[in-house]
């Protein structure tokens, strides 16, 4: 573990610019893969400690600046009723990814608890998507009309030609 203080430290040497942590991360990443084919040199140990320390520091200056979401594999339930529709559909195919890459780890099909923690969650994800499915074609939104009439009766007098407009739109 890293002090934060030193990773604080680093993002402002870089300005607090995520693309300059990460091409300081990749220099750093040839840096270490040369020092692995020099395994004779007497100052090896030192050095690749020293590289690999830096290294941490700098994924951790990154993540601090660009967190990561959180996997789908690591949600639960107040995490799949935050999604909308879009981003459940994206959960789904990420979970049965997950599904079909762990169903064989163990010599009987799906015997492993990444497999059923897996099922788990698609199951969450596909009653959220069942529960919040898009607005088809021939329905109109209540969201919609209520800001239609919103926008008439905050404007005062509009032209029967702005409300026709306006209600054409939905269509």
């Amino acid at each position: 573990m890293t002090n934060l203080k030193e990773i604080e430290k680093i993002a402002n040497k870089f300005d607090n610019d995520v693309e300059k942590v990460r091409k300081e991360l990749k220099r750093i990443q040839s840096v270490k893969c040369r020092l692995k084919k020099q395994k004779g040199k007497s100052s090896y140990q030192s050095e690749m400690t020293e590289v690999i320390r830096y290294e941490q520091v700098l994924k951790e200056a990154r993540q601090l600046l660009d967190p990561k979401e959180k996997p789908v594999t690591m949600y639960d339930q107040s995490d799949v009723d935050k999604l909308d529709y879009d981003e459940t559909i994206k959960a789904i195919r990420s979970i049965q990814s997950k599904k079909t890459l762990t169903k064989w780890l163990t010599d009987i099909e799906g015997d492993n608890d990444e497999y059923r923690k897996a099922c788990k969650i698609e199951k969450m994800l596909i009653a959220r998507r069942e529960s919040i499915k898009p607005v088809d074609n021939e329905y109109i939104r209540k969201s919609d009309v209520q800001t239609i009439i919103d926008t008439i009766e905050s404007s005062g007098k509009l032209s029967q030609e702005k409300i026709l407009e306006l209600l054409k739109s939905l269509m």
